[in-house]
């Protein structure tokens, strides 16, 4: 099966941290894993529990943004509002570039597709991943009309780190698009500019390369 971003073949096995974190969320997760030792896209279950039409979601006639940006008379917003906002400001910013096809980040699993992906996240990130918690699994093909909505793409998680670490809303819409369409294009390094607050002056950081698989579909885990 071919990545629907890149001229590329799937990861024939897939890497996942599973059980990662005490937030409810986490555990959620952790529990639905537990029920059949495998994982499915929030695309694929509401394809299960919803009317949502198949070609609909095939050509990505989804709405997946949960809020969408709201026009404010606040000009003078605090940096306790900033920090709120950014994350999402970033991931509204990466759904709005999106190639509609695409699976989309608000409703896809994240896999790695090597076990060096994983070694290298936990170096970065050692609170964040725990290679003890790495599971492997493998695409679930069950023969049905559901294998045409299987999606996956690759893509450099870095991208989106650096833009979390950035006051997102001060880059210009050029040098937004630029990154954005990087990082769904499964870009590697991308150099980024940002002024220091305290001289003034501006200095470029170039992202590191960690690559994700964002994957709409059911991976079931393999020994």
């Amino acid at each position: 099966m071919k990545l629907i971003n890149m001229d590329e073949n799937c990861p024939k096995v897939f890497y996942v941290f599973i059980g990662l974190g005490n937030s409810i969320y986490s555990k959620i997760n952790y529990h639905n894993y537990k029920l059949n030792n495998s994982l499915i896209s929030g695309g694929f279950k509401n394809l299960e529990i919803s009317n949502i039409d198949i070609n609909d979601f095939i050509m990505g006639n989804i709405t997946y943004a949960p809020f969408i940006p709201n026009s404010t008379t606040f000009l003078s917003p605090t940096s306790h509002l900033m920090n709120v906002i950014n994350s999402y400001q970033v991931e509204y910013i990466l759904e709005f570039y999106r190639k509609q096809e695409y699976p989309s980040r608000f409703s896809c699993l994240y896999a790695f597709g090597d076990y060096e992906s994983c070694e290298k996240a936990s170096r970065l990130y050692p609170k964040m991943f725990d290679l003890s918690k790495v599971k492997k699994f493998k695409l679930k093909i069950t023969n049905t009309d559901l294998d045409k909505c299987i999606k996956v793409a690759k893509c450099n998680m870095e991208i989106v780190t650096r833009m979390w670490n950035c006051d997102i809303s001060s880059f210009d819409k050029n040098s937004i698009s630029r990154i954005s369409y990087a990082y769904w294009n499964g870009t590697g390094q991308v150099a980024t500019e940002r002024q220091n607050i305290e001289d003034g002056l501006y200095s470029q950081t170039i992202s590191d390369v960690l690559y994700e698989y964002l994957i709409e579909g059911i991976l079931e885990e393999v020994d």
